[in-house]
């Protein structure tokens, strides 16, 4: 299992919530409306614990990012599906929305959010990644990461009250990222 001290994880945490701060201006900017983010919440878990994580999401959308460079790892948003319909009104699509339109926006809000979290933390921490393009996906159909023996999520809630928007990013890194990550975390604790 993945481990990480106090010190470390209260780092991590501080430069997740800069990164999701970027990707919460970003979201509020497309669609000119406050976003509200939760405490990134960071835990490592087995990849049976985290496709339980997934699967009890059951009434949302999801798409998947991965990201390749000095850390790997994927993105996966999560949108509750009623917050999907509030959000299409306000950025103008058709309602209701058909397959398409749904797979279109959701992808559109994953590309927004995944790349400013990713570069918000990876600038920070001078780490370079290339994150590809995303894709939708439904998790029953989907066994997740069971390559990684255990996997350090990092997930972070994003909502907007007056539209009953929620949701999340959550970011998983394999074993040989989170040692890697670490390195520039630990020589910022030194400082």
């Amino acid at each position: 299992m993945i481990e990480i001290n106090e010190d470390e994880r209260d780092a991590l945490q501080e430069i997740m919530n800069i990164s999701m701060g970027q990707a919460a201006d970003a979201l509020a900017r497309l669609i000119q409306t406050k976003v509200s983010l939760s405490i990134p919440a960071i835990q490592a878990m087995s990849p049976e614990d985290f496709q339980g994580m997934i699967n009890s999401l059951s009434n949302n959308w999801f798409a998947r990012q991965s990201f390749t460079g000095t850390i790997r790892g994927e993105v996966i948003m999560s949108m509750h599906k009623d917050g999907c319909n509030a959000l299409a009104e306000v950025m103008d699509f058709d309602l209701p929305l058909d397959e398409a339109a749904t797979e279109e926006l959701v992808l559109e809000i994953t590309n927004i959010l995944s790349a400013a979290c990713l570069q918000g933390f990876t600038s920070q921490l001078e780490l370079s990644t290339q994150l590809n393009m995303p894709a939708f996906y439904y998790p029953v159909q989907s066994a997740h990461s069971n390559e990684w023996s255990s996997i350090l999520i990092i997930e972070v809630e994003f909502f907007i009250e007056q539209m009953q928007f929620d949701a999340r990013i959550l970011i998983g890194l394999s074993e040989g990222s989170i040692e890697q990550l670490l390195i520039p975390i630990k020589a910022l604790l030194e400082d």
